[in-house]
Parts: structure tokens; C-alpha cells; sequence
């Protein structure tokens, strides 16, 4: 092999910071395309379009394997490093253009993958030439590797971050200028010829007069334009880092808010009298999903988690509440009762009315208020977020130990009351609602639930359309109580569930004539009925808080050829579009394994550097599947902790990227000999505690402080990314010798099993919970600290240039 003219033991401060640049670009990125995937698709094809796009960081590395960077002069390596930057740019820059452009997806009609494929492909060359870009940069010089990686890993992390505040600022689509932008700068700090400076400065000047026109505009020049929306344009457009809401405007019934691409919430028309105060109204007691208020206890004090347009805080003021406590996850929604549309709808100045940003479980828990009535009403967003795939801001309302905590802030009249989808053909939803409903009780000390649920439920019996695409839907309201309901309380609801087209299905005196509910009902037959439904109707738990995947992957036969309405096509079609993926994602990491496999890494290579190269091939997918494993399995649990998605995503992934840049950055010093089988050994020992500390992340939801919580999450984070951040440095010294297209190889497979990775900790998170993700996570390391020793026995010391 050639070599170039040598350089310096660490990068040159315009090549690390060029590479931060382009990390966070790429993370940047990333984020913002999942939050508009989320509008323009539903959650599950959101996880799957992503995907699709990271595919480019491989792709990129098969790019960069095709030549040879080491022998390069350094101008010829600045020049290539800002070409490949620079395309980046360009190309992030083209796919926002198409997304403003052109409607990408129709709003009325659920897409297929098809149709998501070709929508998400728009996005993938520009990550085609970030990943070539970092595949190059870590090519160089295996000397550079350790401070390079950790440039990466601290400019990702400072995207992840940033991100947040950048969606609360600019609306969706403008953020997407900005990764464009850090990519142009990048291009203009490595340029070797004075056209490629021009070109780079150039479109960096143009994409920020973009965002000066933008905002001039007020942001109608990068507006997302989807099909099938009609002529009606919102009175309201808002973004941040959790949703896109809108606005429209419907005389005479009140103003309906549309959260991402298809949940929506209505406003009613409330004003304020001319004495400056907000009357009741008789109508604000109507509502088939409020029965709780009619049983006939007294209601001082409700809860109301998702306060959306506002609605569900009507009846407990009609009733007479003296406090009610609106828990919302979404500030913009906050904002619009509260500032914005407080002329068109003044419930918010209400003495009694606190709105209160925060996701509900964790507000409740840390309250200290008993309340009469904890209401939740159709509480689902669907938002999908970079933490992975199935990682929904409203789980935690739906579990085991979220229910536990609902009951214990009831007063001991006092009723939790959700409502959910009922759907005759596929009545899964509300068959999981009781099974957790009854569980519950069971874990509150009350086994024999019959005297302490009632079940009210739209009659349509008749109706069995839930697979023809045109379902029929109705609701199903669950009342639990640890004080047992009486006989006169029935009475009440039934004659006012009458009147609101609803029945008592279940009851103390009304045994349900449904055989699921009615197994579910008594503890004798309760888990044997689990067992045998058709569908996933366990109990959710914070292990495995998917309560809207009501299908196991191994189910996945019997809904091959279903189509699927608005409500089934969510809550069955996420598992098949999961498996869909998980198979593309495997198939990808075969071929590139192949690919690496059957081509010599370096043109010169011996027998020996031959097989330090095929056993580091295992070690470089043993890696991207741990660490990827580890980082979503953390994700999945902590997001119950920590309450808001988007906080444990900052919280969780800023912290492991830092952890794992200053692992990476220390790992020349803390191990100079360059040992797999030492640096395998700290992972797993890491891994492993991390494993045994599971037991106590209930206890942690407990502490009232959210700083301290933060704290201690963010530091056991960060310490179990500093031990894994030793092992990607490492692998790429040693396998830096043994050709000189090795390491962009291994780049690319590393990229792939990440991929993988991510679907396979949904699928595992699924079907086994969070502990068996990071359980996987554990044997992915085993299985690259094994390739480790066998590459240290074959070539003990890795080279140190």
C-alpha cells in the first residue's frame, strides 16, 4: 500500500470540527425527518421511512471503500472530505425542496410501503454522501480515530440537544435548512480549490437568506403540503419538537386542532361574559365518555389527562369541581387556551381550571392530590420520535404500573375512567382495556373486580366491517372504583348511558355475555383467556408498554392479506410493517457482510491481516447491534421515567453520545496496547450492571425531584456510554492494518447491524420487553468481545499509524 506524507498523531482542528459539523447535520437531520414522517405518515411508517434513510450512512461507506484514502496528499484528502460535504449539502437542500413542493402523501387515506419508500427516498442520497464523508474521515489515520469519533459523537450530541429548542422556534420543514447548512460550512472549512470554497460558502449564503424569506413569510415559503386536505387552509399553523398542530375553522361548531397527520381534538366556542367571567353550560355535561360524573358521587377534585381542545374539562366544572387539573403533554395546546385563542374559548381563566405541562402519569404521581375523577378519553397521538420505533409518548397511561399509580391518587370514592375504541370485527382495544382495567384492581388488592368496573359500550353489534377498510367504530368506556358501585349508581348510569346511545356491558349485576370479557371478569378464568384470545390483550407492562400493538410479530400470518381502517391499520398494521422491515433490515446486513467478506480489504494484505479482517467483520457487527440495543432498550424504559419523550430523548441520547465521545477520546490512553478482549470485558461488565440495576428504575419514578431524576439517569447514561465508547476506536486501529478500504467496510456493516438493531429491539421490546433488549444487547457484545480475542491472538498489537 502507498502512503501519504506524514501527519500529525491527532486530526487538524478544520478536519475534526468539519466532521462535528457533519454528525450534527446528520443527527439534525434525522430528528426533524421523523417529526415530519409523522405528520406525513402513520407512527409505525415513520419508524420504517427512517430506517430507510439511515440505510444512506451504509450505502456511504460502500462509496468510501471504493478507493483508497490513506495514500491521498492532504490537499487531495481536504478536496474530497469537502465534495462529499458539499453533496451532502446539495442534496439535503434538493429533498427539502421536494418536500415543499410537491404534496408527498394523501391525509385522507393511509399509505402504503410502496408509497412511503418512494416519499422517503428523497432523503436518502444526501446521507449517502454524509456517511461517505465520516467513512473517509476515520479512514485516514488510525492514530486520529479516537479524537475523531469523539468530535462526532459531541457534535451529535449537541444536535440532539439543539433540536429542540430548533423545533419550538422554526416550523418543521425550516429546520430542515439547517443540516444543509452545517454541511456547506463543513465543505468551506476543508476546501482545497477555490471553487469548491465558493460553491460551499455560496449555498451556505443562499440557505440562510432562505430562512430570512421564510420567516418574512411567516414561514409560508417552507410550508409541508400534503394531498387530499381540499382547499381548506388552517387559521393556525404551530411545530415543536412533539407534534405539528392545526387549525381550522368550522362555523358553528368550534375550531378543530388536527395533531400531526391524523389525531384531532375539537375547540368549542366559549366566551366570556361581559362581566369577564366564563358561565356554565348544561351542554357540557353531554358525552357518552364522561358517565363517571353521572354515577351520582360528589366530584371536587378531576384530573383530566390530554386536555386537548379542551372538552373533557367541561364536564367536571358542569358537575361542580372546585379544582380540575388539565395534564398536557403538548405546550402548543396549552398555549392556544391560554393565550392565542383565549377569545374564542376562556375556559382557561376559570378559577378552577390548572393546565398543566407535563405528562400526566408523572404529574399525577408527584402531585399528592387525591382525586374524585381521573379522566382519559381517547388519548392517543401516535408521535413517533428518533428514540425508536413503538417509543410512544402515551404508554405509560396504558400499563400495569401507570394504573397502580392512577388508583392510589383516587380518593376512596373517587373513579379512573378511560375511554377507548370499540370495533365489533376486531374488538382487541377493548378487550386489553378490561384486561388491564381488572388487572389493576388486582394489583390494588382487589381481585374479584365485578362490584368495582363497569363497562359502558356503543351499541354496534351488528357492525362487522373492521377489515373491508371502511370500519365501523364505536367507543368503549371502563369505570373502576375501590369502592364497589352500587345499585342505585347502576341505575343512574345505565338510564344516562341510554340516552347517549351506550350500554352497560359489564356490570355487578350484568355479567357480560361477551365470552372474552366475561373469562376476563373472573380471576379464575382471567389468564387462561389472555392465553387463548386471538389477539395481544395482556396486560400492558413498563417492561413492555405497547398497549396499542394488540398483535403478536408471530401472528403476523393471519393479517397478511387484511386491509385495514382508519384505528385498525394503527393498531394491527405497526406489527407488519415492523416485520416487513425487520426482514429488509437483516437482508441488508447479509449483503454487506457478503460483501465484505468475499472482497480483500487492501490489495497488499497477508494471510494473517486476511483473518484479523474476517474475525474483526463479527466485532464490527457485534458493536453496531450492542450498542444501538443498549441506547433503545434504555429508551423504551426510561421514557416512562422521565415522562416526555422528546426529554428522554435528550436526556438518554445526549448523555450516551457525550459518555460515549469522552470513552472514545480516552481510549488510546486507558488502553495504549489496544486490547479487544479488555475493552469487551469493561462493556460487558458495564452492560451487566446496567442489567441488574433494572429492579430499581421503578423506585427512580418515584423521586419527586424531575432535576434529580434527570441527574441520575443522565449519569448512569453517560457512564455506560463511556465504557461502550471504547470499542469502535479500538476495532478501527486494529483493523486499520489490514487493508487500506478496510475500515470504510467495516463502517458500512456497522451502520447495517445498527439498522437492524432498531428494528430488532421493537420487535424484542414487543415480545419480551425492554429487558430482553438490553439482555440482547449483552450477547451482541459477548459475541464481538469474542471476535476481539480471537483478532487479538492472530495480531496482538494494532498499528499505531
Amino acid at each position: 500500500m502507498g502512503s501519504a506524507p506524514p501527519e500529525a498523531p491527532s486530526p487538524p482542528l478544520r478536519i475534526a470540527s468539519s466532521v462535528a459539523l457533519v454528525a450534527a447535520a446528520m443527527l439534525l437531520l434525522e430528528i426533524v425527518v421523523t417529526r415530519l414522517f409523522s405528520v406525513l405518515f402513520f407512527y409505525h411508517f415513520s419508524f420504517f421511512a427512517i430506517s430507510l434513510v439511515m440505510s444512506g450512512l451504509v450505502l456511504g461507506g460502500l462509496v468510501a471503500a471504493r478507493s483508497d484514502v490513506t495514500s491521498l496528499s492532504v490537499a487531495a484528502f481536504g478536496r474530497r472530505l469537502s465534495s462529499f460535504a458539499f453533496t451532502f449539502a446539495i442534496c439535503a437542500a434538493v429533498a427539502l425542496a421536494i418536500v415543499v413542493t410537491f404534496p408527498l402523501a394523501d391525509a385522507n387515506a393511509p399509505p402504503g410501503v410502496f408509497a412511503v419508500t418512494r416519499d422517503a427516498l428523497v432523503f436518502l442520497p444526501g446521507l449517502v454522501a454524509a456517511g461517505a464523508f465520516l467513512a473517509t474521515a476515520f479512514a485516514r489515520r488510525p492514530t486520529w480515530i479516537g479524537a475523531l469519533y469523539a468530535w462526532d459523537l459531541v457534535g451529535a450530541a449537541l444536535a440532539c440537544v439543539a433540536s429542540i429548542g430548533l423545533l419550538r422556534v422554526l416550523p418543521g420543514p425550516a429546520v430542515l435548512v439547517l443540516p444543509a447548512l452545517l454541511a456547506a460550512i463543513a465543505g468551506a472549512l476543508l476546501a482545497g480549490a477555490r471553487i469548491q470554497r465558493v460553491a460551499s460558502v455560496g449555498l451556505a449564503v443562499l440557505l440562510g437568506a432562505l430562512l430570512v424569506v421564510n420567516a418574512a413569510t411567516n414561514g409560508d415559503v417552507l410550508r409541508l403540503r400534503t394531498s387530499g386536505t381540499g382547499t381548506t387552509r388552517p387559521i393556525l399553523e404551530r411545530w415543536n419538537e412533539h407534534s405539528r398542530i392545526q387549525a381550522f375553522e368550522f362555523p358553528g361548531l368550534g375550531r378543530y386542532l388536527v395533531i400531526d397527520r391524523s389525531a384531532g381534538t375539537l375547540m368549542r366556542k366559549i366566551a366570556r361574559q361581559p362581566d369577564g367571567t366564563v358561565r356554565t353550560d348544561p351542554a357540557w355535561s353531554r358525552g357518552p365518555q364522561y358517565a363517571a360524573y353521572r354515577v351520582g358521587r360528589v366530584v371536587k377534585k378531576a384530573a383530566i389527562i390530554g386536555v386537548g381542545g379542551g372538552a373533557d374539562l367541561l364536564p367536571p366544572l358542569y358537575y361542580g369541581a372546585t379544582q380540575v387539573d388539565g395534564y398536557e403533554l403538548n405546550q402548543i395546546l396549552i398555549d392556544l387556551l391560554e393565550r392565542d385563542f383565549s377569545d374564542f374559548n376562556a375556559l382557561a381563566s376559570r378559577p378552577e381550571v390548572r393546565l398543566l405541562h407535563t405528562e400526566a402519569r408523572v404529574g399525577i404521581t408527584h402531585s399528592h392530590v387525591q382525586y374524585d375523577v381521573i379522566q382519559a378519553s381517547l388519548i392517543d397521538t401516535w408521535a413517533a420520535t428518533a428514540n425508536g420505533g413503538f417509543v410512544l409518548s402515551e404508554n405509560g397511561l396504558y400499563t400495569r404500573e401507570g394504573w397502580q399509580a392512577f388508583i392510589d391518587h383516587l380518593s376512596p370514592s373517587g373513579i379512573l375512567t378511560m375511554t377507548r375504541w370499540y370495533i365489533p370485527d376486531a374488538p382487541a382495544e377493548t378487550e386489553r382495556l378490561v384486561a388491564l382495567a381488572v388487572t389493576a384492581l388486582a394489583d390494588a388488592g382487589i381481585p374479584d373486580a365485578s362490584r368495582h368496573l363497569v363497562l359502558i359500550q356503543s351499541k354496534l353489534a351488528g357492525v362487522r366491517t373492521a377489515f373491508t377498510g371502511q370500519e365501523g367504530r364505536g367507543s368503549s368506556t371502563v369505570l373502576v372504583s375501590k369502592q364497589p358501585f352500587s345499585a342505585d349508581e347502576l341505575a343512574r348510569l345505565r338510564a344516562s348511558s341510554s340516552e347517549d346511545g351506550m350500554e352497560v356491558v359489564a356490570a355487578f349485576d350484568h355479567p357480560p355475555t361477551d365470552p372474552t370479557l366475561r373469562g376476563l371478569m373472573d380471576p379464575a378464568t382471567r389468564s387462561g383467556t389472555i392465553a387463548q384470545s386471538r389477539y395481544d390483550i395482556a396486560p400492558p407492562s413498563d417492561s413492555r408498554p405497547y398497549f396499542f400493538l394488540q398483535i403478536r410479530p408471530s401472528d403476523l400470518v393471519n393479517l397478511s392479506r387484511q386491509r385495514f381502517g382508519s384505528v385498525t391499520e394503527i393498531t394491527f398494521n405497526g406489527v407488519r410493517v415492523m416485520m416487513i422491515l425487520a426482514a429488509g433490515s437483516l437482508a441488508l446486513v447479509a449483503f454487506i457482510a457478503a460483501l465484505s467478506l468475499a472482497g480483500a480489504p487492501g490489495a497488499a494484505s497477508s494471510q494473517s491481516e486476511r483473518r484479523v479482517y474476517r474475525r474483526m467483520t463479527l466485532y464490527f457487527l457485534g458493536i453496531g447491534f450492542g450498542y444501538i440495543l443498549v441506547q433503545l432498550g434504555l429508551h423504551q424504559r426510561l421514557t416512562l421515567v422521565l415522562g416526555h419523550p422528546t426529554l428522554s430523548l435528550s436526556v438518554v441520547l445526549f448523555s450516551m453520545l457525550l459518555g460515549t465521545g469522552a470513552g472514545a477520546a480516552s481510549s488510546g490512553r486507558l488502553l495504549p496496547a489496544g486490547r479487544l478482549a479488555h475493552a469487551g470485558l469493561v462493556i460487558l461488565v458495564a452492560v451487566a450492571l446496567l442489567l441488574a440495576l433494572q429492579p430499581l428504575v421503578p423506585l427512580l419514578a418515584l423521586l419527586d425531584s424531575a432535576a434529580l431524576r434527570i441527574a441520575i439517569v443522565g449519569s448512569v447514561v453517560a457512564a455506560v456510554g463511556f465504557a461502550l465508547g471504547l470499542a469502535f476506536p479500538l476495532g478501527v486501529r486494529r483493523v486499520a492494518v489490514t487493508g487500506e478500504r478496510a475500515v470504510q467496510k467495516m463502517w458500512a456493516l456497522n451502520g447495517a447491524a445498527s439498522i437492524a438493531a432498531s428494528v430488532l429491539a421493537a420487535v424484542l421490546g414487543l415480545s419480551f420487553g425492554s429487558t430482553a433488549v438490553l439482555g440482547a444487547a449483552f450477547l451482541a457484545y459477548a459475541v464481538a468481545t469474542a471476535a476481539g480475542v480471537m483478532a487479538d491472538r492472530v495480531a496482538p498489537t494494532p498499528s499505531g499509524s
